[in-house]
């Protein structure tokens, strides 16, 4: 066929190949027209979206190429061959209207896979549009067109113009980025599969070409021997070149779906359509109804023309035209059995047009290809792709994403599962969080306030609106919400719920809901007729009418009920169908309208569904992020006890390749800065700690999550320790302190990100929570006074002021008294004044004396039984300069340091102050003479003991020093506990004030604060035990020490953390808490120690919840010793003394036994090594503080 071309139009073809764009014309076929039209027009609310508008195709696509979106013309099945002659007329006419190329610029067909019945969620919108999270792709998702779009493009640079290249949306090409092929001396009647290699196993389920030519070129076209469809391994190891070894594995040359017709053979496809094929085509089709009156489409393509079967059979091989003449290949070719409901002269008219032509092949020797024509190969596809944390690199050269736009809150999620274009938020669901099981793929799906529980290997793809029941879906199942395009109420939209397995087989009568049909009608009781139809001569899970139709309000309610049955059934089987809420469940079922997949292929709505998928992406998400944005907001500055999920903020940033913090990250840290900042200036120190908390948290969460981490440098601002030292010390500039913290903060923290430097993005988050802590002492002090002094109340020279008290055992409450809790929430404990060994273990002697100058402070540990030293450490202050650590809890004698600050005896220091003022300087204004202090603090407890050791001698620092100096305020218990509350501020180890409201006040004691009254207000109600309980009680409670020492800052830091996101089992346990403490009061009162032993052993277990999980809090040891004594009836309760992880475990025996009966039980246990373990006689004390 000769054509005559314009120079112009030539230049223009040469042109657009030399930018290595080598289609003019790109069709891309759907199922139906509504899908085509929806891929090339777009929902009517997002038309920019449309996946073959020009600005969403690979760059690189020529602005001038066609692109068209089509079907089968009239809807009308016609086969890939059919389909292929359609598109190939549809392109022509596109080009000639357009004036484009003359007519012979190149076509690529892509066909989206007819029914795609083998892999039913992708039957509405085909195939071709199958969405992929790839991971190098960040601005939109991917999909199977795109994708060959992108390889043939690059692998056919040099294709001749006037080619015609037909190519399976099923299928995805892994090229390699090869080099492209050159089409140098071959001629143009040659038509070219595509193939690469592939194991023998995966070979005989696909399209086999027999080449001799064994070659080491990444791309080689070769002539072909024989073409094989599904050859048995027998088959293909009997062929010469058919079976090579590649890589130490047998392989074989597969067909990709890849046919490239070159021009002369592209014009021989166009010669069928001017021939007995021309109902094939639109024009044709067409014609013949207008000659045929009352003929329907389906009438006149009463057969399928296939491709491979009908077209490429009639094109020889080389080694087919070598073994047979032209009259024996015709005679095969008409007898072969897929030919046979075709008429003979139609058959020998494709054989007459197409034989002259030669079938080659090119072979791409590292290429691979994907075929995704089962649902079962499209879920090992993305799951083997997707790049999770603990595996870096994915099978292939196309990675996929686990998260892609993808808004979730309160849901647990399988690291080997993928979630895309989906909003599930769990957050205000009243039957908890929802879990995602591995290998499962959520696609496409909004949710709110539901949750959904969902196994492994499922599909779950466009389920919407809410359900107050539990959305529960077992492993293997395919689900998907479909809307449908006749709607019966305006305030209704009707959808179809398709439930499958994943191993159903769709054309055939074997398996149902992945059970046998027959086992599953006999069971259930459901009859054929309730399935199938008289009309249905085949009874197939294709026709069977068990996806069933439900309507969904405005509001989105989804009614889970009529899908109970299917899976309690699966799970539990036939005996399930004996609960009434089961029968209640397939009731509701059977009385629905149901479809068979078949229907929904022809009514399903493709146009909304485009249009819904979109919004989710460009709508639907970018609100809800807002929203939540908002809404974390009010409850920060309502002071809600309300939530703050974060989850999807920490989500959205867990895209392996592309970890550049979003515009809603950028988003959310504004809300956060503006909140702290707002409320630092407005004085609302409770809110600015919460949010710098949180914000701090979130970095923590990141940090965690950052894939792979590595160590890229990131600069980080060290001037950053100077604000936070300021914003520690009370400084009049809260508001700049903040505001320069945060400035060096989050732009490393975005950097950090970034470069997916977690030690930097850890640096930050402890930063900011340093900021929050300091913020918290705010509520609870305001500055640290200057001492007032009067002179006649000094202590004689040399005269040693002591002060001792008892040790303090907590019985329930505790945490609910640690700021900001305590005055967040409002706090109440219950505790006891106790003495050790007869002895009160805490105290501490201070005086003035000339044999000194300066402040001379030790910090000593002695043995409680003989009072020997066991540890002892003595500084000696000489300069402010020398009280700079005092902040470190670890540093020598720094609870002694901070009592000094706290009483106004030495200033405190900051990045203002005059460092050089000594202290023997100050006690010379006190005296008018040169002398010198000593302090000295004693414990007869180890350390870590958790008896509320620090608070209670803190107490007595504060008692002994104050008293010797002539401060009267120390003398009031009441005041002397809120100065210990200032020192652990200062003292930055935080804490509560139970313990030293514990040891201060003798006996057992209810100590409560008053909720949102800053800064905090401590009441404290004594109770008189009765002295016959009081004898029982000293009887029954028991100390032993675990022998395993803890430092409670680091339980805090997490539990403060924790109580910042405010869950609502953190906000529970604390209202738990809070009123176990009155339970404990009330049951000695009533002489009930079997009660308070149950009350002991929950506050054990409310102490965990606290501090969560791996927090360390639940020593092995302490665990087993519990559970011992409990299981051997020697103790009614138990619990660790303090925040938990070590120090003292607190018993209240059975009556009757004693620490003899305790430690028998521990001895005969032969796993356990009680050594370490050491009983203390224990007695309550009602003398506090003296």
């Amino acid at each position: 066929m000769t054509k005559d071309y314009s120079s112009e139009k030539r230049r223009r073809i040469e042109d657009q190949n030399k930018k290595g764009a080598p289609f003019h014309t790109i069709v891309v076929t759907s199922p139906d027209a509504t899908a085509a039209e929806a891929a090339r027009l777009g929902p009517p609310e997002a038309a920019r979206l449309a996946p073959l508008k020009r600005e969403n195709l690979p760059a690189f696509i020529d602005r001038n190429t066609n692109l068209i979106s089509s079907s089968d013309p009239l809807d009308t099945r016609m086969g890939s061959g059919g389909g292929t002659l359609a598109a190939i007329q549809e392109a022509d006419n596109v080009a000639k209207i357009r004036e484009d190329y003359g007519g012979i610029g190149s076509i690529l067909i892509i066909h989206a896979g007819g029914q795609s019945s083998r892999c039913p969620t992708q039957m509405t919108l085909g195939k071709a549009w199958t969405d992929l999270p790839l991971a190098e792709q960040t601005t939109q998702l991917s999909n199977p067109t795109y994708i060959l779009i992108e390889s043939l493009s690059m692998l056919l640079q040099n294709l001749p113009c006037g080619s015609i290249v037909v190519a399976a949306s099923d299928v995805i090409l892994d090229l390699k980025n090869g080099t492209p092929i050159s089409f140098q001396n071959i001629s143009g009647d040659i038509v070219l599969g595509l193939a690469v290699p592939a194991p023998l196993a995966t070979a005989k389920n696909h399209g086999v070409f027999q080449v001799n030519l064994i070659h080491n070129r990444g791309e080689h076209i070769s002539d072909v021997e024989s073409f094989f469809q599904k050859p048995s391994i027998h088959l293909m190891n009997s062929h010469q070149g058919c079976v090579f070894t590649h890589n130490g594995q047998q392989m074989a040359w597969i067909d990709t779906g890849v046919v490239i017709f070159l021009p002369v053979a592209a014009d021989a496809l166009r010669n069928l359509i001017s021939h007995e094929l021309s109902h094939y085509t639109r024009s044709g089709l067409e014609s013949r109804l207008a000659q045929e009156k009352g003929a329907t489409p389906g009438a006149i393509i009463n057969l399928k023309l296939e491709l491979y079967s009908h077209l490429l059979l009639a094109i020889p091989t080389k080694g087919s035209k070598e073994r047979e003449c032209k009259d024996t290949r015709l005679k095969k070719y008409l007898s072969n059995e897929s030919n046979a409901d075709f008429c003979s002269k139609t058959l020998e008219m494709i054989f007459d047009n197409l034989s002259g032509l030669e079938l080659k092949v090119c072979t791409i020797l590292d290429g691979s290809f994907t075929h995704l024509g089962t649902t079962k190969e499209l879920i090992d596809f993305l799951i083997s792709r997707a790049k999770t944390q603990n595996r870096e690199e994915s099978k292939g050269a196309f990675s996929l994403s686990c998260r892609r736009f993808a808004f979730l809150n309160g849901v647990q999620v399988d690291d080997r599962s993928i979630i895309m274009n989906s909003i599930i938020d769990s957050s205000s669901s009243s039957k908890g969080p929802s879990f995602i099981g591995s290998g499962s793929v959520v696609e496409h799906c909004n949710l709110e306030n539901t949750t959904i529980r969902i196994g492994s290997s499922c599909i779950v793809s466009g389920l919407r609106g809410y359900s107050v029941d539990v959305i529960e879906i077992p492993s293997y199942i395919v689900f998907q919400v479909l809307p449908l395009s006749s709607n019966e109420c305006e305030h209704t939209t009707q959808y179809v719920c398709m439930y499958l397995h994943v191993t159903d087989h769709i054309k055939k009568h074997s398996l149902c809901f992945g059970v046998p049909f027959e086992i599953l009608l006999d069971e259930t009781g459901l009859a054929y007729d309730e399935l199938w139809s008289n009309e249905d001569s085949h009874k197939l899970l294709w026709n069977a009418r068990i996806h069933p139709v439900i309507l969904v309000q405005n509001q989105g309610l989804i009614d889970w009920t009529p899908f109970i049955w299917i899976n309690r059934y699966l799970q539990e089987g036939k005996e399930s169908l004996e609960d009434s809420s089961v029968q209640a469940s397939l009731l509701a079922w059977r009385q629905l309208k149901r479809l068979s997949l078949s229907e929904i292929q022809d009514i399903a709505d493709a146009s909304y569904e485009f249009q819904y998928r979109s919004m989710i992406r460009v709508k639907y998400i970018p609100d809800k992020v807002l929203c939540s944005i908002s809404s974390i907001r009010e409850v920060l500055f309502h002071r809600d006890h309300a939530e703050v999920k974060l989850d999807f903020l920490i989500d959205l940033l867990s895209d392996m390749q592309s970890q550049v913090p979003s515009e809603y990250f950028r988003d959310t840290i504004k809300m956060f800065q503006e909140v702290i900042l707002f409320s630092v200036k407005n004085g609302a120190y409770d809110i600015g700690s919460r949010a710098l908390m949180l914000l701090g948290a979130v970095c923590n969460d990141i940090s965690k999550t950052l894939r792979p981490p590595c160590s890229a440098e990131v600069a980080f601002n060290e001037e950053i320790f100077s604000y936070l030292d300021s914003l520690k010390s009370l400084s009049d500039s809260p508001l700049e302190d903040c505001n320069l913290i945060l400035k060096c903060t989050l732009d490393t923290i975005e950097s950090a990100i970034s470069l997916s430097n977690t030690a930097i993005l850890s640096k930050c988050s402890s930063c900011l929570e340093e900021a929050a802590f300091s913020l918290t002492a705010r509520c609870v002090v305001t500055s640290c006074p200057q001492a007032q002094y009067d002179q006649r109340k000094f202590i004689p020279l040399g005269t040693w002021v002591i002060s001792s008290a008892p040790a303090r055992v907590d019985l329930s409450g505790g945490w609910s008294d640690t700021p900001p809790i305590s005055y967040e929430f409002g706090g109440a404990v219950a505790c006891l004044a106790v003495t050790l060994c007869d002895r009160k273990p805490l105290s501490a002697r201070c005086r003035l004396t000339s044999d000194i100058t300066g402040i001379k402070l030790t910090v000593e540990n002695r043995d409680i039984e003989n009072g020997e030293i066991r540890e002892s450490d003595s500084v000696h202050i000489k300069t402010a300069e020398d009280l700079s650590d005092f902040r470190d809890p670890l540093a020598k004698c720094a609870l002694l340091k901070c009592a000094l600050v706290v009483l106004g005896i030495i200033p405190m220091p900051s990045r203002k102050s005059n460092t050089n003022e000594t202290a023997d300087g100050i006690l010379c204004t006190l005296r008018n003479l040169k002398v010198g202090l000593e302090l000295v603090s004693t414990s007869l407890l180890p350390h870590g003991s958790g008896l509320g050791t620090s608070s209670i001698l803190a107490g007595c620092v504060l008692s002994s020093l104050g008293r010797c100096v002539g401060t009267e305020s120390v003398l009031d218990k009441h005041e002397l506990v809120g100065k210990v509350l200032n020192l652990e501020q200062l003292l930055s180890t935080g804490g509560g004030w139970q313990d030293q409201v514990g040891g201060i006040f003798g006996g057992l004691k209810l100590c409560t604060a008053d909720s949102n009254i800053i800064p905090v207000r401590v009441h404290v109600e004594q109770y008189e035990i009765p002295h016959e309980t009081l004898a029982e009680f000293n009887e029954r409670l028991v100390l032993a020490y675990s022998g395993q020492p803890r430092l409670a800052k680091n339980i805090l830091q997490n539990v403060v953390r924790r109580w910042a996101k405010r869950t609502p089992e953190i906000v529970k346990n604390v209202n738990d808490l809070v009123n176990g403490a009155r339970l404990c009061i009330t049951s000695i009162q009533r002489n009930n120690f079997e009660d308070l032993g149950s009350l002991l052993t929950a506050y054990w277990a409310q102490k965990k919840i606290m501090a969560g999980e791996d927090s360390g809090v639940d020593p092995i040891t302490v665990k087993r010793i519990f559970d011992l004594l409990s299981l051997e009836g020697v103790a009614v309760g138990s619990t660790l003394t303090g925040a938990g992880g070590g120090g003292f475990m607190t018993m209240i025996l059975r009556e009757g036994m004693t620490v003899q009966h305790a430690n028998r039980v521990l001895e005969n246990c032969e796993d356990f090594d009680h050594k370490s373990l050491k009983w203390y006689t224990c007695k309550i004390c009602n003398e506090g503080l003296e």
